[in-house]
């Protein structure tokens, strides 16, 4: 999260994800996902659009993401939702069906309005980054 003066706070643990990716073409497709951050994050539904070039060996693809982040739970009260993006890495041997990627994302969120007009214009200098690292197991017919 960061704030005025380019501040930030750090946030670090472990959370879940479960998500679904249809591809067309093997090159482009669409996702979503749900996130259960722990004790420290936000969980968030992000639904998103997604690209996947190959790059280097056969097995491995580039990860292109770009999507719309909707905090949910504890997060809902306090952010409205927003844009998001993101990139990786993608390695999946061409037979086996289990993958691995490592994926990282940045939520861009807007605090919530407070009703009064001095909060509500503080709360408009704060920038609201909600960076992501994941490292996934994955699954493909």
């Amino acid at each position: 999260l960061a704030g005025f003066g380019g501040e930030s706070e750090k946030a670090e643990g472990m959370g879940f994800t479960l998500g679904y990716e249809q591809m067309l073409l093997s090159l482009v497709g669409v996702g979503a996902e749900y996130s259960l951050a722990g004790d420290e994050g936000i969980d968030m539904l992000y639904g998103y659009a997604v690209g996947k070039i190959p790059v280097g060996m056969p097995m491995m693809r580039g990860i292109v993401r770009v999507g719309y982040s909707m905090p949910m739970g504890d997060g809902a009260d306090a952010y409205d939702p927003g844009l998001a993006f993101g990139g990786g890495l993608r390695i999946k041997p061409p037979i086996f069906p289990i993958g691995l990627e490592a994926l990282y994302t940045i939520h861009n969120l807007e605090m919530k309005s407070t009703g009064d007009e001095l909060g509500d214009a503080l709360t408009g200098l704060i920038e609201v980054k909600y960076n992501v690292f994941t490292i996934t197991a994955t699954y493909s017919f």
